[in-house]
């Protein structure tokens, strides 16, 4: 201060670095009513007989229904999602492919961890079945440091939060950075949570380092 006035400024700049988009894409009604009865049909033919499984837990599909005929319709949406997002990042001279893509069924009381996709540029998910409104995906702020020192706000900022959750809907497919830790908050419903997954990468990396690392508790069946 000079005098006891303020300084004069000529000019504030506010710069936001290293943004992390989220990409929301919500079906119309009649596009993902059909799509959704004939998706919920194939994953409860493969979940026949069901596997046992823990309490808390739920089931995932091996991670090929990218290459079933019957799931090529959400595929085809997912690619162009996919291309949608690389060209919003400038990046629309690097194709993408789906290098692995499963289904998650959480029956009530179960939920999903905290989580990353390795090996991917983008992932996604898609909701067959939300449940209820409470039904979310939260995404984490990977910076530790962000939940070190955490001052109060007068109200909810997305500039000072380290957490965003995003409401699970029927019809509803989520696209976000494979590197980006999110999970899936409880299933508090009476009905079953049900949601397909996958993956997408540059070609020339899916060969060596890109297939998930795990193996899925129900055998897909073609």
């Amino acid at each position: 201060m000079t005098g006891g006035r303020p300084p004069k400024i000529a000019k504030l700049d506010v710069v936001e670095l290293f943004p992390t988009p989220l990409w929301i894409i919500d079906l119309a009604p009649e596009e993902h009513g059909p799509l959704n009865q004939q998706l919920r049909g194939e994953i409860e033919r493969m979940l026949t007989p069901r596997p046992k499984i823990q309490k808390g837990a739920n089931w995932q599909t091996d991670q090929n229904l990218h290459t079933l005929q019957a799931f090529q319709p959400l595929c085809d949406i997912a690619q162009m999602a996919a291309k949608g997002a690389m060209r919003w990042l400038g990046l629309e001279d690097h194709p993408l492919v789906i290098t692995g893509c499963w289904a998650n069924i959480n029956p009530p009381g179960s939920h999903h961890p905290r989580h990353t996709h390795p090996n991917n540029y983008l992932s996604g998910t898609y909701y067959v079945q939300a449940g209820p409104d409470t039904a979310e995906i939260v995404f984490s702020d990977p910076r530790a440091q962000s939940f070190v020192i955490m001052p109060k706000p007068k109200q909810f900022a997305e500039r000072t939060a380290n957490s965003r959750s995003v409401p699970a809907r029927d019809g509803r497919m989520v696209i976000f950075p494979s590197w980006l830790h999110h999970h899936v908050v409880s299933n508090q419903s009476e009905s079953e949570r049900i949601s397909i997954a996958f993956n997408f990468m540059i070609p020339q990396y899916t060969e060596t380092q890109a297939a998930p690392m795990w193996q899925g508790n129900v055998r897909s069946k073609a």
